[in-house]
């Protein structure tokens, strides 16, 4: 079913393209080099790893484009097979093809996408349709799209219908979509979303409900049954804006509570409840970002600055503007705890001081031609508590340019 779907998204781009003529093309790419040492090595051992990814929009028309957006993420470099075979996970992160309608007053989008499309938790949507600038929290940076984190894996293969008002800043959403976020069947998935854009206010807010499609029920075929429901929502919001003075940032999702019809049995799993807020301040020289998170492990397993699942990071940075470049130079120092959920703020008991993180990360990023150079050291102090300094150290260099 994926193939098919997939093979006819290509025809129509290609029909499209053929209908409309020359095919406009505007794309964005991105690599990043990870040195570190290996944690579970006795003694040093150092390792490379490249993310990267491709992003790019071809326009048909005026009225129908189309979205594509993969990433790589590699094993460790620094070995013999890297002139074999070097092992890494591609991903797909979206294919999409859309159609723009004018309707009275509204813009009406309508899609067919596998994969992420518009992730709940980036700032994506918001940029696509409001024309905004970046508004993500820094911490949750990452290297395998043009996105952040997500508060929910909205992924799949499915539709959505967007609509836009051309008379108030603010959108309203259906999309449709099937994945196998279950383990033993297709889940088919409903979510509402609405988004509004105002000068000091930015919210980007969904909910839904997955259905696992069995066919059995009591034991017997059939040929669809739902004996659970799964319901997961998220959101992200701005108060003030990038240029004010004091602004709060903050996103909060939950995924995958189970709903069960026998006694109407709602369950919520700690491990999957995202919660991140975020008091920004600007007093014109520098800027200054606390952040405050409690995240799944899934999601800090792919980001660049946490290495924890609870904490409390200090940002602060400088924006520097000369006549030949525009540079950025900033620090984060951060302390956390790992494997550390939500159900867990409350028990002090449960936490020690040999268990805390703390990282301090310098960074500077300059344009360089077309795109921008970024490079950072993370120093992480346990290491040094524990008689592994060999092992307190991580450099990371990138480069993101615009096609």
């Amino acid at each position: 079913m994926k193939k098919e779907f997939l093979v006819s998204i290509l025809l129509i781009g290609s029909a499209a393209a053929n209908l409309f003529g020359v095919t406009a093309f505007t794309g964005y790419a991105g690599g990043k080099l990870n040195q570190s040492a290996k944690e579970e090595a006795d003694n040093y051992e150092g390792q490379l790893k490249l993310q990267a990814f491709f992003a790019g929009q071809f326009n048909f028309s005026q009225n129908i484009w189309s979205h594509l957006e993969f990433s790589i993420d590699t094993d460790n470099l620094l070995t013999d097979d890297i002139f074999k075979k070097t092992p890494a996970q591609f991903r797909i992160e979206e294919l999409s093809i859309t159609g723009k309608m004018s309707l009275n007053n509204n813009v009406n989008y309508v899609s067919a996408f596998i994969g992420m499309y518009d992730p709940i938790g980036s700032d994506i949507l918001l940029q696509r349709y409001f024309g905004i600038d970046p508004i993500a929290s820094k911490v949750t940076d990452s290297w395998l799209g043009t996105g952040n984190s997500i508060l929910y894996p909205q992924w799949g293969i499915g539709i959505s219908d967007v609509i836009k008002s051309y008379s108030w800043p603010g959108l309203i959403g259906l999309y449709l979509y099937v994945n196998s976020e279950d383990e033993e069947y297709k889940v088919f998935n409903a979510d509402l979303r609405t988004a509004v854009c105002f000068r000091y206010f930015t919210m980007d807010l969904a909910a839904g409900l997955g259905a696992p499609l069995s066919d059995k029920n009591q034991g017997k075929d059939v040929i669809v049954a739902v004996d659970k429901l799964y319901w997961h929502m998220g959101t992200t919001f701005l108060l003030g804006n990038n240029y004010t003075g004091a602004s709060l940032f903050g996103q909060m999702g939950i995924n995958n509570a189970s709903i069960k019809p026998k006694g109407s049995q709602m369950t919520i799993t700690p491990e999957t409840c995202y919660f991140l807020v975020e008091p920004r301040f600007y007093n014109g020289i520098a800027h200054t970002h606390i952040s405050f998170y409690i995240l799944p492990k899934d999601t800090v397993a792919e980001l660049m600055i946490l290495d924890n699942t609870m904490g409390v990071n200090l940002n602060i940075f400088k924006n520097v503007t000369t006549r030949n470049s525009i540079f950025t130079m900033g620090m984060h120092l951060g302390a956390g705890f790992d494997d550390k959920y939500i159900d867990d703020v409350l028990d002090y008991k449960d936490y020690k001081l040999s268990d805390l993180n703390v990282n301090l990360i310098p960074y500077f990023s300059t344009n360089v031609l077309a795109g921008t150079l970024n490079t950072s050291l993370k120093v992480k102090f346990k290491k040094f508590a524990n008689g592994e300094p060999e092992k307190a150290f991580e450099i990371d260099i990138g480069y993101k340019c615009k096609l």
